[in-house]
């Protein structure tokens, strides 16, 4: 008997609707009809602008998309870290800043330089901060120096910038012309099966719409995951007190832009309340401020987010209330949920593209047939929870590790946050001197192995980052480095090469705004 999946409704359009559509087309050798249903009348939250550095080779690669096609039609930029700005309060090595670049650390005997570099901290024989002294990706991220050359050789490991708009736009146009089924309708009625699955979709003007699977892409509203089949949602707000942000993009001058460059990274500005994000891209910015509705009204932040950055109090701003944890179940029955709907963390560490491509890249690989094995789908949603768990444990340690403690928000933070098991036991280890989730050593590998770093994707170079750059330095060295001097002087000229790399770099890459401008024909 033929039992597989003829047909998907995805409902909702956005970025996680045609993220979904137009990998599902390919994935399924196009042997499934694909109908993605698109509201005429709910608006798109569509600040997502950032992302992590996995999404060309996971996902645009997947598709058979260059990096250079798909950043040309969305204005994508180039982000080689984010930078912290105002998290902690007493400067290290002269700096007040410090970055979570994506780069790959050296180790040498098993263990990461960054446990080098703490045995030289502790012994007083340097004091440059972690980033510095680990990374190369500093020092050429403070010259606003593009991740590649003006040839398309990558010099470090980068993310992305975007207009989330303008993705959706392009993977839409791509989908529809693959055969993807457009319909712009809204849904007023789910009707369910006997078994409590779902049987169609009712929308306004064509009609029923059965299929055999349905992804909800409805964002918070979780239209079938959590009012049709009424799956709970976990909140975790007990974890991460930000629930809410204000937004708006900026535009920017070419004369701006030619004088003061283009930051090739995202910036995180502690507030009172919360913190700030930039991401750059040519011509324009996006600016929002992430807060805590529990410490702040919405006017008081709006305020303080237009004095930030010297706004009138005229400007239209897109006002956002964000749930933060995930539903028990991703995927109930025949509905799996997908972005927004599914689980939500605080964009800090942008995670929210991720979630969307990763989930992606789970349902394919325990793709189902109309029996829909549930040894599947409870292996699916272990993957997710796991997935969202562990950032939601790595974007946590952000804020209980701050020095701040000059608002009731920051004191909060530091005090009163629920903590994890998980994180307890990282944390507990990092303070030990231990290597917290190991990074693959390969770089090739690292890039091309998502199901690998899919269950430990913050690694021990992204921990101390964050740690150490925020002032949290572990309480003792790695004890084994007390017996293997030999590792310690291997592991020296590591640290001048550091520094050489990245002069040696500094002297051959384009500045960001110009490989920008050469890119998108500026």
């Amino acid at each position: 008997m033929d039992d597989k999946i003829r047909s998907i409704v995805i409902v909702g359009g956005g970025t996680a609707g045609w993220m979904t559509a137009t990998y599902l087309w390919k994935a399924l050798a196009k042997t499934v009809k694909i109908t993605l249903v698109e509201s005429r009348t709910t608006p798109k939250i569509g600040v997502g602008e950032a992302t992590v550095p996995n999404l060309q080779p996971v996902f645009f690669d997947f598709l058979g998309i260059p990096e250079e096609e798909w950043m040309r039609r969305c204005n994508a930029s180039f982000k080689g870290a984010v930078k912290f700005v105002n998290w902690r309060t007493t400067p290290q090595g002269g700096k007040t800043h410090f970055y979570h670049p994506f780069g790959i650390i050296p180790n040498r005997g098993g263990v990461p330089l960054t446990h080098y570099w703490l045995k030289n901290f502790k012994e007083g024989k340097t004091a440059e901060p972690v980033d510095y002294s680990c990374f190369a990706e500093p020092r050429l991220l403070d010259a606003n120096l593009a991740p590649r050359a003006a040839e398309g050789d990558r010099a470090y490991r980068y993310a992305w910038h975007f207009d989330a708009h303008l993705v959706a736009a392009y993977l839409c146009e791509l989908g529809v012309g693959w055969g993807v089924n457009h319909v712009v309708d809204d849904i007023e009625h789910v009707v369910m099966a006997s078994d409590g699955a779902i049987e169609a979709v009712t929308t306004t003007a064509s009609g029923p719409l059965a299929a055999d699977l349905f992804i909800d892409c409805t964002g918070f509203r979780g239209l079938l995951i959590n009012k049709a089949l009424a799956e709970p949602f976990l909140d975790m707000s007990d974890h991460l007190f930000c629930d809410s942000a204000v937004a708006c993009p900026q535009a920017v001058s070419e004369e701006h832009e030619q004088r003061h460059g283009i930051e090739p990274y995202t910036t995180s500005t502690a507030m009172r309340h919360g913190w700030c994000w930039k991401t750059p891209m040519l011509g324009r910015v996006g600016t929002g401020y992430v807060y805590s509705s529990k410490f702040v009204s919405r006017d008081e932040a709006t305020s303080e987010f237009l004095q930030h950055w010297g706004l009138p109090e005229n400007t239209n701003l897109n006002q956002i209330k964000f749930r933060v944890g995930r539903n028990r179940r991703t995927w109930v029955k025949n509905c799996v949920s997908i972005g927004l709907s599914s689980c939500f963390l605080e964009p800090l560490e942008s995670t929210g593209i991720y979630f969307i491509y990763a989930a992606i890249f789970q349902l394919v690989k325990h793709f189902p047939d109309r029996s829909f094995d549930p040894v599947l789908i409870d292996a699916f949603n272990r993957k997710i929870e796991t997935m969202f768990d562990d950032s939601r444990d790595f974007v946590q340690a952000h804020f209980l590790s701050t020095e701040r403690d000059d608002t009731p928000f920051w004191r909060a933070n530091r005090h009163e946050l629920k903590l994890s098991d998980n994180i307890k036991h990282k944390l507990a280890q990092y303070d030990a001197g231990l290597p917290v989730n190991m990074p693959l050593t390969d770089e090739d590998t690292y890039y091309t192995a998502f199901d690998v770093e899919f269950d430990n994707y913050w690694t021990n170079g992204s921990y101390y980052a964050i740690l150490a750059g925020m002032g949290r330095r572990p309480k003792r060295v790695l004890p084994l480095l007390q017996h293997r001097k030999d590792f310690v002087k291997q592991a020296e000229p590591l640290f001048a090469d550091v520094i050489n790399r990245a002069n040696d770099l500094a002297a051959s890459l384009p500045s960001h705004y110009d490989l920008l401008k050469s890119l998108h024909g500026r």
